[in-house]
């Protein structure tokens, strides 16, 4: 039974179509759907709307369609959006729904509303079912997507959360099918891995990148010093002028000249000194001396002899070493279409690059606005993503 029929029953209430009051709200677009990424209970709440974003803004935006973002001004922004976010009041929000030509979203109010106003919509279920906290106003014009041989928890802190398991390309699918009733060959693609780390927005650089004043005001930059074999005068004066205008945390396999930072402290979240091939004790007391936010890092592809040893070396520390275990991924390269997304950039030679092959290779990102995406062309592309980068990637192949 739906929700609202037991509430109706216990209550001795008639269910009828609700009566929404709206507000004008002004929108200078003649066609437009609505997203929201938000909800009520964490465990409802999808991961990869940006994706679908991403796959979908090039087609939306050739036959005229804007996306607009609904929801708190907690929310996060999603990217080839116009925001609404904390602008608008609920009748507002009703306006803009009721004139909407389709909304994606979590189970929410809003997709209860968009059903009530008979707009298409793409809803996503996991916490609860879409036979029991389903659109009530039902058409065929509604898409209810929840995850493959699931059963509702009913936990709003659900985790891991089951809705992630919903793929990408099926909501993708499910928009298309709503707004243009076709296939399309563009939209033929399957989500094959998504590394842990995949929605955080990473922002590295060799130690030798100076950055403008203004640029990554209120992100943090990761300084690679284990990139470089020994620092050079270069890296340290491009990273102490980095460190004048933003926070930048420090990421070294190696001993460096702390005193040279040692008036930056405060801009410097975290140092992290990965101890997996080496470890110099003299460096790690300055770390400890100097009063630096650090940690150990050991990654866990070395054998377990060595880490042993490390922590006999730094048993005098009060900090423990933090092991970093490599992702376990099934997928083989065969010479298919595949091709990878990420969400940090690494900046090298002036140039900003979706992975350490990239890099290596010389393959530099083109346009920052677009949705990143690079192919991997061959199993030296795989294999080095696997290796280096695969926390950050999600992997898909062209399915035609």
């Amino acid at each position: 039974m739906h929700l609202l029929e037991t509430y109706a029953l216990s209550t001795g209430s008639k269910i009828k179509k609700p009566f929404i009051v709206k507000k004008y709200f002004p929108i200078p677009f003649e066609k437009y759907i609505t997203i929201q990424n938000s909800s009520g209970m964490s465990g409802k709440c999808y991961d990869y709307f940006q994706d679908v974003v991403d796959f979908l803004y090039q087609k939306l935006s050739k036959h005229g369609y804007t996306i607009i973002q609904i929801g708190s001004k907690e929310d996060r922004p999603l990217k080839n959006t116009v925001s609404t976010q904390g602008h608008t009041n609920l009748n507002q929000t009703a306006f803009i729904l009721e004139n909407s030509k389709l909304h994606i979203g979590n189970d929410s109010f809003a997709i209860h509303m968009a059903s009530a106003f008979g707009v298409p919509l793409v809803a996503l279920y996991s916490v609860s079912s879409p036979e029991i906290a389903g659109p009530y106003w039902k058409n065929n014009q509604q898409i209810c997507l929840s995850p493959k041989n699931w059963k509702p928890s009913f936990n709003p802190n659900e985790m891991p959360k089951r809705i992630n398991e919903i793929k990408i390309e099926d909501v993708v699918k499910a928009v298309n099918k709503l707004l243009f009733k076709e296939e399309d060959s563009d939209f033929n693609f399957a989500t094959s891995f998504i590394g842990k780390r995949y929605n955080d927005s990473i922002i590295e650089c060799f130690p030798d990148q100076f950055f403008p004043e203004d640029f990554l005001q209120n992100q943090i930059l990761n300084v690679r010093f284990d990139f470089v074999e020994t620092p050079s005068q270069q890296d340290y004066n491009s990273t102490l002028n980095n460190l004048r205008f933003k926070k930048c945390s420090i990421l070294t396999d190696k001993p460096l000249e702390l005193k040279l930072f040692f008036q930056f402290k405060s801009q410097i979240p975290l140092i992290i000194y990965d101890v997996t091939q080496s470890l110099d004790i003299n460096f790690a007391k300055q770390l400890f001396d100097f009063g630096f936010n650090f940690i150990f890092l050991f990654r866990l592809d070395n054998n377990q002899d060595v880490l042993n040893s490390r922590k006999l070396d730094l048993i005098d520390f009060p900090h423990n070493i933090e092991t970093l275990e490599s992702e376990k991924v099934s997928i083989e390269f065969k010479n298919q279409k595949l091709f990878y997304k990420s969400n940090k950039i690494l900046f090298a030679n002036g140039k900003a690059f979706l992975s350490k092959y990239d890099q290596e290779n010389d393959r530099p990102l083109l346009n920052l606005v677009e949705p990143k995406i690079q192919p991997i062309e061959n199993s030296k592309i795989f294999d080095n993503l696997i290796k280096n980068d695969l926390d950050n990637i999600l992997i898909f192949e062209k399915t035609c």
